[in-house]
């Protein structure tokens, strides 16, 4: 059985010659000379990622993505929702998109539909929805089956300020005052949004494990959040439970040990042996490097459960362009992640 290959890859501003991002200025759009060199740059990674679906992030002109996946070998193509344009300047975009490219046809892909539940359960306002509407799709993979695939890219970290809130004060020290009071809680609000995003999905994931435990079901995205966040804990449940109840973690009966992995998610890199001594970053900026790209799966994917449906083989990061380039306008911040899914039959 042929191995199935996914990959979530943020492309950085991927907005046609004439779309500024977030402000009207001249190193916020490409030059024709600059989009062409970018659309070159992302098909050459698309031939080496070699991937069967890819998650993709920050897409604004998607007509133009369409063209280029297409013309890459991918026939199925969705886009989720629209980019937000500024409504004083239809040139600048203020939010981006995600979309999933893939050459397996989707027997079925859509918007994601609302935020599971989550302001009803918890404190966040009722009024809340995603920064970002995420992709879900169902593939039928040869020697697997069935497998629910999410794309998404979650809130943004950085708590942004309104300069006009700032400007019109002329005295100083109320500027400044003023200004950390903003911050505070514009910080507040996008890792709380962010948290709550990560909730949404795991109840998303949860409503078809209950139904099938071992179900395949894929995310793959750009989180905003290291390995070690509270949010990706929030997401894959992999915090270490110390009592059931009244009852200490570990004296779970037998008979039910197996349920503590169901419900779980798991980052992919985590199930994979590997020779590296560290994890590759997946994003890196003015020197600075981090990972917020991921993988992540069900237990229907887990190497270590004897009933899934397939195994999670390989983990890479295709992460040349950060020491080879080109630039990061023409190439991305991001660098793309691909876990190779095997047929539980052939390994």
């Amino acid at each position: 059985m042929p191995d199935l290959k996914v990959a979530t890859f943020n492309l950085y501003h991927f907005a046609e010659p004439g779309i500024f991002w977030h402000e009207r200025k001249a190193s916020a759009t490409y030059t024709p000379e600059q989009w062409a060199a970018k659309l070159a740059w992302i098909s050459g990674v698309l031939a080496k990622m070699d991937a069967d679906v890819i998650g993709f992030q920050e897409v604004v002109s998607d007509e133009a993505l369409r063209t280029l996946t297409q013309a890459a070998g991918y026939p199925y193509f969705y886009n989720a929702a629209r980019a937000i344009f500024d409504p004083d300047d239809a040139a600048v975009y203020v939010n981006a998109t995600v979309a999933i490219a893939s050459r397996l046809p989707f027997t079925a892909v859509n918007d994601l539909a609302g935020v599971a539940g989550v302001p009803e359960d918890t404190v966040i306002d009722a009024g809340f929805s995603f920064s970002r509407v995420p992709v879900e799709a169902v593939v039928a993979a040869p020697g697997v089956g069935e497998i629910r695939i999410y794309v998404c890219h979650l809130k943004s970290q950085g708590a942004f300020v309104d300069p006009d809130e700032i400007d019109v004060v002329s005295e100083w020290a109320e500027k400044v005052k003023r200004y950390y009071a903003l911050r505070a809680m514009a910080g507040v609000d996008q890792v709380a949004k962010r948290a709550a995003e990560a909730g949404a999905l795991y109840r998303t994931f949860r409503r078809t494990l209950d139904v099938d435990p071992e179900a395949a079901v894929i995310l793959l995205g750009d989180m905003n959040e290291d390995p070690e966040s509270h949010t990706l804990g929030i997401l894959t449940q992999g915090e270490r439970v110390f009592s059931w109840g009244s009852v200490a973690g570990d004296a779970i009966p037998e008979a039910f040990a197996y349920l503590k992995h169901v419900f779980k998610l798991y980052d992919a890199w985590h199930l994979v042996p590997t020779q590296q001594n560290s994890r590759p970053v997946t994003h890196s900026s003015f020197g600075h490097g981090s990972v917020l790209d991921y993988v992540i799966l069900s237990n229907g994917l887990n190497p270590k459960n004897p009933r899934r449906h397939g195994t999670v083989s390989k983990i890479e990061v295709f992460d040349d362009h950060f020491r080879d380039g080109p630039p990061r306008g023409i190439a991305s911040d991001h660098a793309p992640v691909v876990a190779t899914i095997a047929s539980a039959a052939t390994v």
